[in-house]
């Protein structure tokens, strides 16, 4: 009678353990949609929404260069504004008690005054 009980239950476990593996082996590979997707969700929001970051050219201390070739003055700030392309530092600078804006293209290095 143990022995009967013994087998009943081990059939029962067995039973259940198989149940518990028929969904994974109806469980289809993720879609290549779906690993686009999960890759895409990964990424940064701009990134994800088209816009790719392009490197900089010029860096912040070659922008102040660049300036103090054209302008006297103190640089006050430095900031980097727009997006992709068009990106520049924009750069507060002070000269005798007056306080002007200075542009460089981070891509190209060009210069050009903001007042």
């Amino acid at each position: 009678m143990n022995l009967h009980r013994l087998l009943l239950l081990g059939l029962l476990l067995l039973g259940l353990m198989l149940s518990m593996l028929a969904p994974l082996s109806r469980a289809q590979p993720p879609s290549q949609q779906d690993e686009n997707d999960s890759n895409r969700n990964s990424l940064s929001p701009r990134i994800r929404n088209g816009v790719v970051p392009v490197p900089l050219q010029i860096n912040e201390l070659q922008a102040v260069n660049l300036v103090r070739q054209r302008f006297e003055g103190n640089v006050l700030r430095i900031s980097l504004i727009g997006e992709a392309a068009t990106r520049r530092y924009q750069i507060r600078m002070e000269n005798e008690g007056k306080i002007f804006t200075v542009f460089v293209n981070a891509n190209t290095g060009a210069v050009s005054s903001g007042n």
